[in-house]
């Protein structure tokens, strides 16, 4: 399974947010081992401007969101 993950230092909240693209198709469980990919990756917290801790996830919010079929870009 591949996502696509997005990361902000200033997301919504204000905070670091990581926003996680699936498909349709993913389940819970897979669900579950993504987030936990994506709070133990150094590169996704060095983006966020957050350190690696092993046993620490917090800081970082989570949005997951489902891939569009068909992503169209216009100029403005």
């Amino acid at each position: 399974m591949t996502a696509e993950v997005r990361v902000s230092k200033k997301g919504p909240s204000g905070g670091p947010t990581a926003e996680i693209l699936v498909d349709s198709k993913v389940n819970a469980s897979q669900l579950g081992a993504l987030i936990q990919n994506v709070t133990t990756n150094k590169a996704v917290l060095s983006a966020a401007g957050l350190r690696a801790c092993g046993g620490c996830k917090s800081g970082l919010d989570i949005n997951i969101r489902d891939r569009f079929q068909e992503v169209i870009q216009v100029e403005v």
